[in-house]
């Protein structure tokens, strides 16, 4: 085996069971109260079978679940835990890839043998730890490439650990954490796969279900000019993939470097004037150091201590890249023409983020993956920043049950 996938299914929802054991077995809605005008972000398999989706209105998922239980989106609390999962795979791998909250790709070529165990104890070892130091239900697959590593853990619960005989469906265990594909029989392992776990669009997903194709084996078998015909660049990724054909790598991830600098400011200030030249003095500070020398920034967050122990925050986006603190506090000034402190500043700090070349890099905005999602959305964050207002919008369901079209959706600014 040289590569592995690591994932806690539904991870917000496993978070919230982990701290609530309560919630076991009940429907559960992530996203916020009823009454908010937001959202489902995640849903329980209990939630799900009553018609909840994510991207439901919270109202239209109150109506189809009156017993789920709406809890608030917790995004820092998630980060976190995500962060701590990965951590905790960065000290077991010499190369990890976040590629989601609860999802992990990692090598482990060679580390079973340094470990003085089989294949099979050191995979068990593994899950063993991390449920143990989380306390999160996560599965587990490892291969000899990156694709069936993935679907054996995505797969998991509900088609059971063992690799399928040719022309034989696996036996379920669904209380089974981990499986290890064998060298040479991935094609075998991958017949009875649900199509779900191939990384295409979704509605690819659908539409090969429509075709009577449920499993990745039946893929393997369309030919190839037939899958292109339909699904284009899409069909014949999948067909690759569902002929055991994969090389793709692990990305490491790269952690965001960020400048913070803070001081205390010699007396208590109310005024905008010295807040602003103390922190023209930090941005000087923060420019220069080794790893924004040379570079531009796309983000300042500045905030204030106040005597009174709360705390005052802006962000700004600048519209172009920059290293010019000047810049940098100009547009700064504009955002804080209006401010009000309730007490006197006692402290101020920034902190620089989106390091950047100069020259941008254009890449595919639309292609599917966490990585150009993240890219997509400081893009369209830039370009409101730019133009002092939203560009991009998306399509969501307002009131699907409306018999007035102009009810039935609704346009509203991209990642609000």
């Amino acid at each position: 085996m040289d590569v592995a996938c690591l994932q806690v299914p539904n991870f917000l929802i496993a978070l919230a069971r982990r701290d609530h054991p309560e919630l076991a077995r009940r429907p559960v809605v992530v996203g916020g109260a009823p009454e908010e005008h937001a959202q489902v972000t995640a849903c329980s398999a209990e939630a799900a079978a009553a018609g909840v989706t994510i991207g439901t209105t919270l109202r239209r998922a109150l109506a189809l679940s009156p017993n789920a239980v709406f809890l608030p989106l917790q995004e820092a609390f998630a980060h976190t835990e995500a962060a701590r999962l990965t951590d905790l795979i960065e000290t077991r791998s010499p190369l990890v890839e976040a590629v989601a909250p609860g999802h992990i790709h990692f090598e482990v070529r060679g580390l079973a043998r340094l470990a003085k165990m089989s294949g099979e104890q050191y995979l068990a070892e593994l899950l063993e730890s991390v449920s143990a130091e989380t306390g999160l239900g996560a599965w587990l697959g490892a291969a000899s490439s990156l694709f069936p590593a993935h679907a054996a853990a995505s797969a998991l619960p509900v088609m059971g650990t063992a690799a399928p005989a040719p022309g034989s469906p696996p036996p379920k265990s669904p209380k089974t954490g981990w499986v290890l594909v064998p060298a040479g029989q991935e094609r075998d392992f991958l017949t009875h796969v649900p199509v779900e776990v191939l990384p295409v669009d979704p509605v690819m997903h659908v539409r090969l279900r429509l075709f009577g194709l449920e499993h990745v084996g039946q893929v393997a078998d369309i030919p190839l000019s037939a899958l292109q015909a339909q699904f284009g660049p899409d069909g014949r990724r999948a067909w690759d993939l569902a002929n055991g054909r994969d090389h793709s790598r692990i990305v490491a991830r790269r952690e965001e470097v960020r400048i913070t600098e803070e001081m205390d400011l010699p007396a208590p200030a109310a005024s905008i004037e010295p807040l602003l030249a103390g922190t023209e003095a930090l941005l000087n500070r923060a420019l220069a150091h080794p790893a924004v020398r040379g570079q531009t920034v796309r983000r300042l967050d500045w905030w204030l201590g106040l005597e009174s122990g709360e705390q005052v925050a802006r962000r700004v986006v600048f519209r172009e890249p920059t290293s010019d603190a000047r810049h940098m506090l100009f547009v700064l000034r504009s955002k804080l023409d209006r401010l009000a402190l309730d007490a006197a500043a006692a402290s101020v700090g920034v902190t620089l983020s989106g390091i950047c070349s100069e020259y941008a890099h254009q890449a595919n905005l639309w292609q599917i993956g966490p990585r150009r999602q993240r890219e997509l959305g400081q893009a369209i964050e830039q370009l409101s920043a730019r133009t002092g207002g939203p560009q991009v919008y998306r399509i969501v369901e307002v009131q699907p049950w409306s018999r007035i079209p102009e009810r039935q959706l609704a346009l509203v600014a991209f990642g609000s």
